[in-house]
């Protein structure tokens, strides 16, 4: 062992370029004196060697095996000033014996090492340090710049990792590292994102394997290979509560000089939903204005419905917003005001319009034929079923269904159709399947179906799943304005010839002041009534005139009836000041000379 000592010692020296001071004779004292300084420097190496502790640690260490590598290490004490703190050996005591070195990190004094004789000692002719003594203390404090730098830069390591960790935890997106199928390194959003456990437990695990309970979704993500550059790709994944969207991006890096895939990933979940209905809006807004196009190619008229007047604009205007949605409408008014026109304009207009409208008279289904008139029924399920049929609910799949009259239906039938058109499906008769169809509800009704719930007639949940979307429609009364339109659209469709009869002017008069209880309806039967007896008949009585004479009062006691003169008269006052006005009963009231509230009471006369 002391051999190797004095071998390492000996090429230490020579490294170090140290010159012998002392004769031959004195060589067995200069080995040791060396020894000693090479086990000085050895020992503050081994320091070094510590893993994981502090530079206080080490200088408070290093300062205590300085004094036994001088001549008189029974008389010799060291301190080193470094980095802010200061470190002693044993009974340290300044003394005017005394030597130092300062401690130089990138060209700048950082601290400095002394040591000290507690009491002078006779020293040669070079002083009381020999020069290899003040080698060895510039050496020292070299070490000692080195641990400095060092731990610096290991301090200054840490502090970039723990800031890399902190922003690796707080950013929103996934990141993970991929280096030959295992993973490095992932941070908490990536585990959460797809329900991993805490990142601990799946690093250096194969990717597979540590997405296994992930799904086939999110393996498809990843790249089969780190070689090409990934890019940015939007990728669906499925999840029991719903479908979540991941941009993901790959690049290619490398990682301890081998190739790795560093990725990210950003949930757009929200950004897609919001794609999405915008993409919907602007479909929407799309059919919309070809609805609006194709309804305002004639001003007057939507589809087989035609009107002038304020009332009915305002309902063009629903039926436009209803076709647009799927929604489920309710149609109410007088018999006769045309709300199968109405269901039929919606359905013309939405995007069913290529399935079939299927019309069912409420008040002529049997309550014990319900269940085979909507569902339908399979062969054999009665005597004489030797085939089976589809229902309503079966022909109106992917169109629309329309219930006229709906408040005839029973509380019975009203519960078992609830059920099938909120989802629950329906049975045919003879089936053991349940059936579900795709089908829009359009209703008609001339009452309210608010006071069929009030009276116990219809079933609160049934009517607000019917009533969603409300359409009135104005009786012909309360629209005057539109009969001449009316009458020149029927007259053209009936007229035989090319050439459409005309209606003379005292003749349209008395269509215009008629009350017309059976409505649009009504109105057709009187012209078609006209044009083929060449006289105008009401089924209540009323004047008639030929086509060539004005008309003449009727003999009788009616022509006498004054209540129904004056009102003849204010109905037609009214009517002329509503077309006057564009509709706008304050102005029309002001033209009357009546309050705004006469107006309305007489208006709801009608």
């Amino acid at each position: 062992m002391s051999g190797r000592v004095h071998v390492a010692a000996g090429q230490e020296a020579a490294r170090a370029g140290m010159k012998p001071l002392i004769s031959a004779s004195a060589q067995p004292n200069a080995l040791t004196e060396r020894i000693k300084e090479l086990n000085c420097l050895y020992g503050i190496s081994n320091l070094l060697e510590n893993n994981g502790v502090s530079l206080p640690w080490i200088l408070s260490r290093a300062v205590t095996l300085i004094p036994a590598a001088l001549q008189f290490p029974e008389k010799a004490c060291a301190s080193i000033t470094l980095d802010g703190g200061e470190y002693f050996s044993a009974n340290f005591r300044k003394t005017p014996w005394s030597s130092k070195t300062p401690i130089m990190l990138d060209e700048h004094q950082v601290g400095e090492l002394e040591v000290f004789y507690s009491e002078e000692v006779a020293g040669d002719a070079h002083g009381l340090f020999l020069e290899e003594e003040r080698h060895l203390l510039r050496a020292i404090g070299e070490r000692l710049s080195r641990v400095l730098g060092m731990k610096l830069a290991e301090e200054a390591l840490k502090e970039s990792e723990e800031r890399y960790r902190i922003l690796m935890e707080q950013v929103t997106d996934g990141v993970a590292l991929i280096q030959e199928g295992l993973l490095c390194y992932v941070n908490p959003v990536f585990c959460r994102m797809f329900d991993l456990p805490s990142a601990h437990l799946v690093l250096g695990r194969p990717l597979s394997e540590a997405l296994a309970g992930a799904g086939a979704d999110v393996m498809r993500i990843f790249p089969q290979g780190v070689a090409e550059d990934g890019g940015e790709q939007v990728h669906a994944v499925h999840r029991p509560g719903g479908t979540m969207w991941v941009q993901a991006c790959h690049r290619p890096i490398a990682f301890k000089g081998r190739p790795a895939l560093l990725s990210t990933f950003n949930d757009v979940t929200q950004i897609k939903q919001q794609e999405v209905a915008a993409q919907n809006l602007a479909r929407k807004l799309t059919d919309e204005n070809r609805v609006l196009r194709s309804s305002f190619r004639d001003r007057y008229r939507f589809g087989e419905i035609l009107g002038r007047s304020p009332l009915m604009q305002e309902v063009f205007a629903l039926i436009l917003k209803a076709a647009v949605t799927d929604a489920s409408v309710a149609i109410f008014g007088e018999s006769g005001t045309g709300k199968e026109l109405v269901a039929r304009a919606i359905h013309d207009n939405s995007r069913r319009k290529d399935h079939r409208l299927v019309a069912v008279n409420c008040g002529a289904v049997q309550e014990t034929l319900f269940e085979r008139e909507f569902f339908g029924h399979r062969k054999g399920a009665f005597s004489g079923a030797h085939a089976s049929a589809a229902g309503y609910l079966d022909m109106a799949d992917k169109g629309t269904l329309f219930l006229d009259e709906v408040g005839e239906l029973t509380l019975a039938m009203q519960a078992k159709l609830l059920r099938a058109i909120e989802g629950g499906g329906y049975r045919p008769v003879g089936g053991t399947a349940t059936v579900a169809a795709d089908f829009r509800i359009i209703s008609a009704s001339n009452v309210e179906l608010a006071e069929k719930v009030g009276n116990g007639q219809m079933r609160s949940d049934f009517f607000y799943r019917l009533q969603v979307i409300a359409i009135r429609l104005p009786p012909l009364r309360q629209r005057r304005e539109d009969i001449p339109l009316l009458v020149d659209h029927f007259v053209r469709r009936m007229s035989p010839s090319a050439a459409p009869a005309k209606i003379p002017g005292h003749v349209m008069d008395i269509l215009v002041d008629y009350h017309w209880p059976g409505n649009v309806r009504e109105l057709r039967n009187v012209l078609q009534r006209y044009l083929s007896l060449g006289r105008i008949e009401f089924l209540a009585p009323q004047p008639m005139a030929g086509p060539a004479s004005p008309a003449s009062p009727a003999k009788g006691g009616a022509s006498l009836d004054l209540p129904a003169a004056v009102r003849q008269v204010e109905e037609r006052m009214i009517a002329e000041a509503l077309h006057m006005t564009a509709g706008n009963r304050t102005k029309a009231a002001s033209l009357l000379g009546i309050s705004r509230r006469a107006l309305f009471r007489r208006l709801g006369s009608d």
